[in-house]
């Protein structure tokens, strides 16, 4: 499993998280998450970085970005900056949107790249947001396991779809042979448990129930 570290180097992997300022929301309402997306597809055209897994939650995020031959930092202001102009300005608020700098863990083992996406696709469950990894809409779990039950509403089916066609899941996949849709499900919502890399996890992102959506 990797540690932080604030370094970057050409074909990086890195799990990122960014929550909002003073744990507000960043989405209020299914139209933010839609544009939260296009800027996240803005800055994929610009910098051909690939997205292996996300979710969105309603006061922070959590993404696995793959990079080039472009720094994050530089892929993180072209996600987040149009978004926080937009955001301001559709609530007619003022200041930062999002809290301080994001945080980012650089991946250096493909241990720590398949627990990292299983924390991010278990987040909404963990939050009791919901039951079902599957039942949450702005993650991109259901591309995994080839499942769009989760789809349920013609407005929410248009996030759920630029979701999965953000998100590159073969490197996930390709860690599992025979099946591999359904070893990552099992591998996600099994019963051995990931406490220990969980916590790790969760205290190099900086992340506890204080900062659970209420």
């Amino acid at each position: 499993m990797s540690r932080k570290k604030r370094i970057w180097y050409p074909g990086a992997t890195y799990h990122v998280m960014s929550r909002g300022n003073r744990r507000t929301v960043l989405f209020k309402d299914n139209s933010d998450y839609m544009r939260f997306l296009e800027c996240v597809a803005l800055a994929r055209k610009q910098y051909g970085f690939r997205i292996h897994s996300i979710c969105l939650m309603s006061n922070h995020f959590h993404v696995i970005v793959g990079t080039d031959e472009v720094e994050l930092w530089k892929i993180m202001q072209k996600m987040l900056h149009p978004y926080s102009m937009d955001f301001n300005h559709k609530y007619h608020f003022t200041g930062h949107v999002f809290e301080s700098r994001y945080t980012a863990c650089l991946i250096e083992d493909e241990r720590y790249f398949l627990e990292a996406s299983r924390y991010i696709h278990l987040n909404p469950v963990k939050a009791k947001m919901v039951r079902e990894p599957l039942d949450y809409v702005y993650s991109s779990y259901g591309k995994f396991v080839d499942d769009k039950s989760c789809i349920n509403s013609r407005r929410k089916q248009k996030c759920t779809e630029m979701i999965y066609e953000l998100t590159d899941t073969s490197r996930v996949l390709g860690c599992f042979s025979n099946d591999p849709r359904e070893q990552y499900r099992m591998f996600v919502e099994g019963k051995i448990s990931h406490a220990e890399q969980e916590m790790l996890i969760r205290k190099e992102m900086g992340e506890n129930e204080s900062w659970l959506p209420w």
